[in-house]
């Protein structure tokens, strides 16, 4: 039995291990992609339009803490709490993951709040996919909305939205039997409907907010869109780069952007360099702040190098 534990042991230190070499990979084929942006070029549209980018500057730091709220308010309807600070760092270690595909980043930080505070992985993974399935939610809500502001037809899409909202909790009540299967533990206490439906408004606040970014970014009226038609352009490709399975959707985010913006003849001829400085601010980022909530919370120590193995 002794023997068992420390195979055990020793297969849970090797997988460790080899988890942090993939993400190390991952990472630097992050940094090998983002060396291909144009940075001497993006430098002038940033002075060129520094009161927007500082704009969209703010709106990202906005972004961020509403998002880290939203995680912390997570969190606590599982009962799952940690220190302030520790909490921080805990939440951007998704960043170390980020280029990993369909969104397995957040599953990295699920497996990290593991060896941090004393809780399942089950419950952690079922936490961070609750919000996964939160933050697709709200998508849908920001882009149903930008529709019928587009097109100037509101009465289906806010009955679409409001169904949406109040169905979200229920489907999830339907789907629990099957998802236990899959061990992803959703209780009626974690799932109540007052509380879903805000969190699912405040996912949405957050898709805003990027699109915003990202219109800010392009030069807002100058660049000839509404802000409806920006909004469906970053929520609608970065869906498809999470659903392409290609780890960051790196290639596949700038090009369907890049033919989406020239698909409405959008004429700027900085529209490449606007499209890489929207991923530096709202992607590339987190990658170092991931990193760094990594070896702020020393988890490499966690790894045992010298494990017995004979």
């Amino acid at each position: 039995m002794i023997n068992f534990i420390k195979s055990k042991d020793k297969i849970l230190n090797v997988l460790h291990i080899s988890g942090f070499v993939i993400l190390i990979l991952l990472t630097c084929f992050g940094v090998y992609q983002i060396r291909e942006e144009n940075f001497e070029n993006i430098k002038h549209v940033i002075v060129n339009r520094w009161e927007l980018f500082f704009l969209a500057c703010v709106l990202r730091l906005f972004d961020w803490i509403l998002d880290y709220y939203l995680w912390r308010c997570m969190f606590k309807n599982f009962s799952i709490s940690f220190p302030f600070i520790k909490s921080i760092w805990v939440y951007l270690t998704q960043g170390a993951g980020i280029v990993l595909p369909a969104q397995l980043g957040r599953a990295l930080r699920g497996y990290i709040i593991t060896k941090t505070v004393s809780t399942p992985i089950s419950k952690a993974m079922t936490a961070e996919f609750l919000f996964l399935l939160c933050v697709l939610e709200g998508a849908f809500l920001v882009l149903i909305l930008s529709l019928a502001i587009y097109t100037n037809t509101f009465v289906l899409p806010i009955i679409l939205s409001l169904l949406s909202l109040l169905l979200f909790p229920f489907l999830l009540k339907f789907f629990k039997p099957f998802l236990a299967k899959l061990k992803i533990g959703l209780t009626d206490n974690v799932i109540r409907p007052p509380f879903l439906i805000l969190f699912c408004i405040g996912c949405s606040i957050g898709w805003a907010v990027n699109g915003l970014i990202f219109y800010l970014l392009l030069g807002g009226k100058e660049s000839g869109l509404y802000l409806s038609q920006v909004e469906m352009i970053v929520l609608g490709n970065l869906f498809l780069a999470i659903c392409s399975g290609i780890p960051g959707g790196v290639g596949i985010v700038e090009a369907t952007m890049s033919v989406s913006l020239h698909w409405l003849q959008v004429q700027l001829p900085e529209i490449i360099l606007v499209i890489g400085l929207f991923r530096i601010i709202t992607f590339w980022i987190w990658i170092p702040l991931g990193w760094l909530g990594l070896f702020r919370l020393k988890l490499y120590k966690s790894v045992d190098l010298k494990v017995d193995v004979e």
